[in-house]
């Protein structure tokens, strides 16, 4: 950045440029507009391409009208990332991006700044379902680590494992979003495995913040032996660390 540069971190058009705009904006842990902040809801606005999954949309459906969607599936998200940005590369529009829960938390942030990587690129974060987590567990995020399982790669998986039992040998708490490739079942069997207690307490968190949102608190001997549905949060709380205050 040059003397006298000034970043520009704010809402609209930035005259001084003519890179296009992608806010990558997230839109809370899902399906009530209740969670969306001020911020989201200027960039939703502020922008005529609205590039979404199913989750991601419904809470802004109504600030999305008229604009142009790009619609994502499993089958072509990546795709319509790409034509998204081709398209806003031609028009000179601001493009959103919206994710659940908070984009810089499992949402595949790397991909999407690859594929807009020319544009003028500003993250509004939120709030995510590993938040209500803690909050309901009533854990400090700084005396925990977070590791999603979202990437199914088997060589992540067992490194992100093994830094979990790491990380609770050093007195933190963990907090582990699952996917299909890695339930809570399978997570607690390695913990168990791998030293720690059966009576070690844990609350599965499913759907958070959503209608048939559900919260179990058990321990991790009873996870190892319970299926539970792929949306949630498994938090392993450290019963070395449960009388420190957040502060």
């Amino acid at each position: 950045m040059q003397q006298g540069e000034r970043l520009n971190s704010g809402f609209g058009h930035d005259n001084s440029h003519h890179k296009p705009i992608c806010y990558i904006v997230g839109i809370g842990p899902g399906g009530s507009p209740k969670w969306l902040t001020h911020a989201a809801e200027d960039a939703i606005k502020e922008s005529d391409i609205i590039l979404a999954w199913d989750w991601s949309l419904k809470p802004v459906k109504d600030l999305a009208a008229g604009k142009t969607l790009y619609f994502q599936e499993t089958r072509n998200y990546l795709q319509r990332e790409i034509e998204a940005a081709e398209r806003a590369r031609t028009t000179g529009e601001t493009v959103a991006v919206l994710r659940v829960g908070d984009p810089c938390v499992s949402s595949s942030l790397a991909q999407v700044l690859e594929v807009f990587k020319d544009f003028d690129v500003r993250i509004v974060p939120s709030a995510g379902a590993a938040q209500f987590a803690a909050a309901r567990a009533q854990i400090c995020l700084d005396e925990a680590v977070l590791v999603s399982f979202h990437d199914g790669r088997e060589a992540e998986k067992k490194r992100k494992l093994k830094f979990l039992v790491d990380s609770f040998n050093m007195g933190r708490h963990l907090l582990a979003l699952t996917n299909e490739t890695q339930v809570p079942r399978q997570t607690a069997s390695y913990l168990l495995e791998h030293g720690l207690a059966p009576e070690t307490p844990v609350l599965v968190c499913e759907y958070m913040t959503m209608e048939d949102e559900r919260v179990y608190s058990v321990t991790l001997a009873e996870v190892k032996d319970t299926d539970y549905r792929l949306t949630s949060v498994m938090v392993v709380k450290n019963p070395g660390n449960v009388t420190r205050s957040c502060v």
